[in-house]
């Protein structure tokens, strides 16, 4: 439990001291170039400082909790910057808030201490071998960066004042609850499952999981079409900012998912049964097996 506590010390020290910096470079920067490149510059030096604290500890999982805190902390920032505080942003800095604390909370309670590393780095480290490094800054760390930037660029370009704020706009804030609701709950009956399995060989058979190889992932993906919509509901022309929840879709189609599954065939005998039988994302009656 010690060994925890201090771990959890030293990453909350680590996003502090990355907080500071990516917001100094933001001053740095400001009125010399746009701000949403402005935010992208700093948010890709705080990577750095995470990724670069990584290579100290020796585990790349030091990056985890930046998928969660990012939006928050750049939404929360510029909701000062622009002095923008009305029922319209605040709404939607409440849903972000309560994504980031489920989110977040997942990764303590699995987090032992800092020798903790995620099973894909793991295979990743042997698969990249002596350039894992390189792996683990562009496609650990900076990918993610990325991939989450460009899903809150509505969320950005909302917190301004001169964008048109609409009581539609709640719809994408409730997207975000749903789907972090959605979340919350396959966490529920996933860590229910792990207590009375057998085994680890055992695929997942119980709630929602029974209808959705990855209703958690479904729950991620709404997330950030909330975020979307939040923006163009009520700003039409913003249409094209969408293209981050679609970025984020397709990561989770083509990289996510068959890592993950492929990863569980290894020692899931029933894996491909459940695979033949059971939705990817969208939650649906069984298919009968073949």
């Amino acid at each position: 439990m010690k060994k925890k506590i201090y771990g959890l010390l030293i990453l909350l020290s680590i996003y502090l001291i990355a907080a500071a910096i990516g917001l100094g470079s933001f001053y740095l920067l400001n009125g010399k170039v746009d701000i949403l490149v402005n935010i992208l510059i700093s948010d890709v030096i705080a990577t750095i400082f995470v990724w670069a604290t990584g290579l100290i500890f020796k585990t790349a999982s030091v990056y985890d909790p930046y998928w969660s805190l990012q939006t928050l902390v750049i939404y929360l920032g510029l909701l000062f910057y622009y002095n923008n505080w009305t029922i319209f942003t605040i709404i939607p800095l409440i849903a972000i808030i309560l994504y980031s604390i489920r989110l977040t909370t997942n990764f303590c309670i699995g987090f032992h201490d800092l020798s903790y590393v995620d099973w894909r780095y793991k295979m990743l480290a042997k698969k990249s071998g002596k350039l894992f490094q390189l792996v683990n800054l562009f496609g650990i760390c900076m990918f993610p960066t990325l991939v989450v930037y460009s899903a809150s660029i509505p969320l950005m370009v909302y917190a301004n004042n001169a964008i048109n704020h609409g009581y539609w706009d709640i719809v994408g804030s409730a997207i975000i609850l749903g789907g972090t609701l959605l979340e919350l709950i396959t966490d529920i009956q996933m860590k229910k499952f792990i207590k009375i399995r057998a085994s680890r060989e055992e695929v997942i058979n119980i709630g929602l999981w029974k209808y959705s190889r990855h209703p958690n992932y479904l729950g991620e993906i709404l997330i950030w079409f909330g975020v979307a919509a939040i923006l163009i509901i009520s700003n039409l022309n913003y249409w094209y900012f969408i293209f981050g929840a679609i970025i984020n879709l397709l990561m989770f189609i083509f990289i996510s998912i068959p890592m993950e599954e492929n990863h569980m065939k290894e020692y899931k005998p029933l894996m491909n049964e459940y695979i033949s039988k059971t939705s990817t994302l969208l939650i649906l009656p069984n298919r009968k097996s073949k």
